[in-house]
């Protein structure tokens, strides 16, 4: 009898725990982003026309990767971070109607605000202990997510694919090469995938930026305006060589590098996981010096008059030049803000020899 017992036991766990999986399986295809295969390959990185471009160097990716051809949409992010919450992977106090500050933040050692969904230009919400996009909001992409909110999902997505994470949530330092997963592009990643495979000056081409091509050049009429798109709406038109769209506008990507003014290395790198944190700015409103990430890729603003008189942190570098859709145009940011969002990349470890980030100082 107690034999049987034992066996009866064994089943239902084995039961629970197949059921489990079936669920994290349908959870990861709900949220899965298309995924496009970027080859191996060399090219120069920079453009000596833009002062934090320089100097120009060769740069060899020396294996294939896939990047999102999309960028991370609202459904998709509510959708992780619905998954994080049922796992605890969440501060739910800072949920709380009662919480000094409301916003979806992480519960690490070193916790970071990763979506501020309480904010006015959020397209998501949280009801009922639910995250979920606005109305008629699902397709378009994320805003109002820093940086680490950026690496969590990418830590989330490997989690219900059944890989190991790349990011430590612990110090913020990831592994970039060496093992499989998902993670943001670096900011050589990113500019080869754009310029793939002839180093053209715009996703699609030669072409300036026009109403066919990319979501781009908005004035804001608006203190709360997102004039944002669905991803995807200037497809094929607006697409790279490779079929990535929204390379350009509609919101500004995070890289996974630190930025810094220039770039640093030999003049032939492979495989740059990019600078360390070396340049921090001055703000005096948070009465500190933040260091900041890369942004590419420009957004649906473009307006250098946009906060100017209020310096920073309220002014975004992504905002201020006329440049911010060209491939090679590097701009940077400290916080979450209404016109930045991601996409994902995803790297296979393939006898690849194990490269990582540099852990964030405190």
């Amino acid at each position: 009898m107690k034999r049987k017992f034992m066996v009866l036991l064994l089943a239902a766990g084995v039961g629970f725990l197949v059921i489990h999986k079936m669920i994290e399986v349908q959870a990861f295809e709900a949220v899965k982003p298309d995924m496009v295969l970027v080859p191996a390959g060399t090219f120069q990185m920079g453009d000596e026309g833009f002062a934090n471009a320089r100097p120009v160097h060769s740069v060899k990716i020396t294996h294939d990767y896939y990047m999102g051809k999309f960028e991370v949409t609202n459904q998709q992010y509510a959708d992780v971070l619905n998954y994080a919450l049922g796992k605890g992977y969440l501060d739910a106090d800072a949920l709380s109607e009662k919480a000094k500050k409301r916003e979806a933040r992480g519960n690490s050692r070193s916790p970071q605000k990763y979506q501020d969904v309480f904010d006015e230009h959020s397209q998501i919400t949280f009801k009922d202990g639910k995250f979920m996009p606005h109305p008629g909001k699902d397709a378009y992409p994320v805003v109002e997510v820093s940086w680490y909110g950026a690496a969590f999902f990418c830590n989330m997505l490997s989690e219900m694919e059944g890989l190991s994470p790349l990011y430590n949530l612990d110090d913020w330092s990831a592994q970039v090469y060496g093992k499989s997963g998902y993670r943001l592009p670096t900011e050589a990643e990113w500019e080869y995938a754009a310029g793939y495979d002839d180093g053209r000056s715009y996703p699609w081409g030669t072409d300036l930026p026009g109403a066919k091509r990319a979501n781009a050049g908005h004035k804001v009429k608006d203190p709360v305006d997102v004039d944002t798109l669905p991803v995807g709406s200037f497809s094929p038109q607006g697409d790279s060589k490779l079929g990535i769209a929204d390379l350009a506008g509609n919101v500004a990507e995070w890289c996974n590098d630190w930025y810094n003014d220039s770039y640093e290395g030999d003049a032939l790198q492979a495989d740059p996981a990019g600078s360390g944190q070396v340049l921090y700015f001055n703000l005096p409103v948070f009465k500190k010096f933040l260091s900041s990430r890369v942004l590419r890729g420009g957004s649906f603003l473009l307006d250098p008059a946009y906060r100017k008189e209020m310096g920073r942190p309220f002014i975004m570098d992504t905002v201020m030049h006329p440049e911010v859709y060209h491939n090679k145009f590097r701009s940077y940011d400290f916080l979450s803000r209404q016109v930045i969002g991601f996409r994902v990349v995803k790297v296979t470890a393939s006898g690849v020899e194990p490269v990582f980030s540099e852990p964030e100082k405190n």
